[in-house]
């Protein structure tokens, strides 16, 4: 049976936390799919359930309240009838978890949203939930082809699956979140959701640029989050400690001091942010500062967005539209052969970054599917601080990034997925697909790789 994978969805409940950008889109690609009877399998993050109000922690019914509210939303409903109607193909569905949705370890989840196949439960069954704890080991034609989340390979978004069970509730030892899953419900989350910087929910799964992007843009927002938590923003920033409120030795390490250390602020540069976020009341004036301030939140904003520019390198087309290099950087490659060494595989395919790549060099196929969510145009990495300044200044004035409004930094989508066929004289034909609503569905890249000697 061939496969159509995809990832990082991040299907929410229609709120304002919302970045799923498919809702059309998605539908069609997978009806294209439905015959011949297709398995498609979601590698990780297909739901996000870190994408509301509540209190983080894994509790049953909460989740099923949550996967309700999620399943209950327009985009999502039409996503799970387009894999109900893959079901009733003959076809396959499978989920793995990744990093935002480790809820649907819970079998009562998973219920919620077999129920929204629109399926009778013969087909229904075929819908199947993984942990994401080892990868998957496709053999399609004699080649073994290898399928991960990818979140193994970031620190601040590791899943510890030894704390998750699908046995029942009963069995499920505790269970603790990554640091950038408390990130985005402490900090994010109300970042958006109170002074509407919509924009920090696009950068994922880079949480800590998102941080250093807010705190760039609005810094007094970011003072007044802290303060009302039990975290310390000088110590987290900067590893320096004021008052006694908060103890570094029992503070969770959220990750933005490395990222601030990348920034370069000069000692005046530094010591203008610390008297901005230190002890005292918050003051909303102090954010305009075209001087030692006004610089070091360049860089801070630079630095923040530093990763997010990496993973989508652009090439401007002649229009001014913005087109990603498939080509991985050293880290994803490197990656990439050492899961092909440790699990004797000819391709491996990852999620989570949301950068869709592809590389086939030395028996060795590497491609990343990319996401589905809403991108966020950026300047060049190397652009001139003039020209970062401005886009700074754009996100500043239009946080929830209004259409009308957009000039530098836009909203684009880029939606892609990859697909595995039996090759007819073995191996497998693996394809980086592209949909569009204009063009419908196009090859970016295609290769042979054989069957495993």
């Amino acid at each position: 049976m061939r496969a159509l994978i995809i990832s990082d969805l991040h299907l929410g409940n229609g709120g304002d936390y919302d970045v799923f950008a498919g809702e059309q889109e998605l539908p069609a690609l997978l009806n294209r799919f439905a015959s011949p009877p297709t398995r498609v399998i979601v590698n990780g993050d297909g739901i996000d359930f870190l994408m509301n109000e509540d209190e983080l922690a894994l509790d049953v019914p909460r989740a099923v309240a949550q996967a309700r509210s999620c399943a209950e939303s327009r985009a999502t409903r039409a996503v799970f009838a387009a894999f109900g109607r893959i079901l009733a193909a003959g076809g396959e569905v499978v989920i793995r978890l990744g990093n935002h949705d480790v809820e649907l370890a819970h079998p009562e989840v998973q219920e919620v949203f077999r129920s929204e196949l629109g399926q009778p439960p013969a087909a229904a069954a075929r819908l199947s939930f993984r942990l994401g704890e080892v990868p998957d080991i496709l053999d399609v034609g004699g080649a073994r082809i290898l399928l991960t989340h990818g979140e193994h390979n970031d620190p601040w978004n590791i899943v510890h699956y030894q704390g998750l069970s699908t046995a029942g509730a009963a069995e499920r030892p505790s269970f603790a979140y990554a640091p950038g899953s408390i990130l985005v419900k402490q900090y994010l989350n109300p970042l958006s959701r109170e002074f509407g910087l919509r924009f920090v929910n696009l950068l994922k799964p880079d949480f800590q640029g998102g941080a250093l992007t807010a705190l760039a843009v609005a810094p007094s927002a970011m003072k007044l989050l802290f303060q009302r938590s039990s975290a310390s923003l000088l110590w987290q920033l900067f590893c320096k400690m004021t008052g006694g409120a908060s103890f570094a030795e029992d503070e969770e390490d959220l990750g933005l001091a490395d990222r601030v250390a990348e920034a370069g602020l000069t000692s005046e540069e530094q010591e203008a942010v610390e008297a901005l976020l230190g002890d005292g009341a918050v003051a909303f004036s102090d954010e305009e500062d075209d001087g030692v301030l006004g610089r070091a939140r360049l860089k801070l904003g630079r630095a923040g967005l530093k990763l997010y520019a990496k993973l989508q390198r652009q090439l401007t087309g002649k229009a001014g539209d913005a087109y990603f290099a498939l080509e991985p950087n050293e880290a994803e490659w490197k990656e990439a052969k050492r899961l092909a060494a440790k699990f004797g595989a000819s391709a491996v395919i990852l999620g989570h970054t949301h950068a869709a790549r592809w590389k086939h060099e030395d028996g060795l196929l590497f491609a990343n599917t990319g996401t589905w969510i809403w991108l966020m145009q950026l300047p060049p990495f190397d652009a001139g601080d003039d020209v970062w300044a401005e886009f700074l200044a754009e996100v500043k004035q239009n946080p929830r990034l209004a259409a009308e409004r957009q000039k530098l930094a836009r909203l684009i989508s880029r939606f892609t997925a990859v697909s595995v066929d039996e090759a007819p004289g073995g191996g497998a034909v693996i394809a980086l697909l592209e949909w569009d609503a204009a063009s419908g569905l196009r090859t970016l890249e295609e290769a042979h790789v054989p069957a495993t000697s």
